[in-house]
């Protein structure tokens, strides 16, 4: 079936997610039981379920983001491929789906909530540098803290020179991209050389190569079993044989522009879009219908963990 197909009816969106989410079988959400019988259904291809340890029912959506949602499961798909494929914004969205912008906007954090996966650990040669994007006190709910620091609306045309800050609504993003694969990206309020070794020493492991700029905040890494190599882009080096950061300067230039298609956003929201940019590069090479169903597995894995289910037989 291709991407058309499916999303052309709600019932061909439900036999997809049923297949993903039972694929190892049908099992409680609430007491983890399999003894389970089927319970009748629901005219948009959901089916209902009936636990004979509980003895309550559930159907296919209970226990997700999907559940009690304003948004149908084929809005749902489509919301995850033009948000996720190709970067529409929350605005763009509420016109395309027809929904008002805070039932999409609700819609989105949920999915970007349970977007986050587990700490990319990497090894051998890699690079990291760091890159400053805007993301202030955005949106009506802030509203009240802006009041409360007593400030005046940020103004674009006139901005500070050196390099930005939490407190000026210009925070740090460290990228670190290896070599030989995976890439990761970390908000960081500051960009001391307390917070660029606490970032590098949990994620990177030693005996490794890290390749930086001259940035002061990096000098430390070699006394801490690291081999480090830096570029002085002061004086004009880019490139001196394997030393380089060429990797992490791609990569900022595509998370700027992904950013920006979102016209602002909220630095407390800054982690939660840099999750989502993670989720879109690493579906980047499959097709639409592979992507939707990495996605739904990466969500079912995260929500299923809230609850007491451990199930050595359900394997994705």
């Amino acid at each position: 079936m291709d991407v058309l197909g499916l999303l052309s009816s709600e019932f061909a969106c439900s036999r997809l997610f049923r297949a993903v989410r039972w694929r190892g079988g049908v099992y409680c959400p609430k007491c983890g039981s399999r003894s389970i019988k089927g319970y009748g259904g629901y005219r948009c291809g959901l089916k209902r379920y009936f636990c004979k340890s509980c003895r309550r029912t559930f159907n296919d959506k209970t226990g997700t983001i999907f559940h009690y949602s304003r948004l149908s499961l084929r809005e749902w798909f489509m919301l995850m491929l033009l948000f996720l494929g190709l970067h529409n914004s929350g605005l763009g969205l509420s016109w395309l789906l027809d929904r008002s912008p805070m039932t999409v906007f609700r819609a989105l954090r949920k999915l970007m909530l349970k977007l986050k996966d587990g700490r990319v650990e990497f090894r051998g040669a890699v690079e990291v540098d760091e890159l400053y994007v805007n993301a202030g006190l955005k949106g009506r709910n802030n509203s009240v803290r802006i009041k409360h620091f007593g400030r005046e609306p940020r103004r674009r045309a006139f901005r500070r020179r050196g390099r930005g800050s939490w407190s000026y609504d210009k925070p740090a993003v460290f990228i670190l991209a290896g070599r030989g694969g995976g890439e990761d990206y970390v908000p960081s309020s500051n960009v001391e050389a307390e917070s660029a070794i606490k970032i590098v020493g949990r994620r990177i492991r030693k005996d490794s190569t890290i390749y930086t700029d001259n940035f002061k905040s990096y000098l430390g890494l070699s006394g801490l079993g690291y081999m480090h190599e830096y570029v002085n882009h002061s004086e004009g080096e880019w490139v001196r044989g394997e030393c380089h950061i060429n990797n992490c300067e791609n990569r900022a230039s595509i998370l700027r522009q992904w950013l920006s298609t979102h016209r602002g956003i909220c630095k407390d929201n800054l982690k939660l879009y840099l999750e989502a940019f993670k989720t879109c590069r690493r579906s980047r090479n499959a097709n639409p219908i592979q992507a939707i169903i990495k996605i739904i597995k990466t969500i079912y894995i995260i929500t299923a963990t809230t609850f007491l289910v451990k199930s050595e037989t359900f394997i994705y």
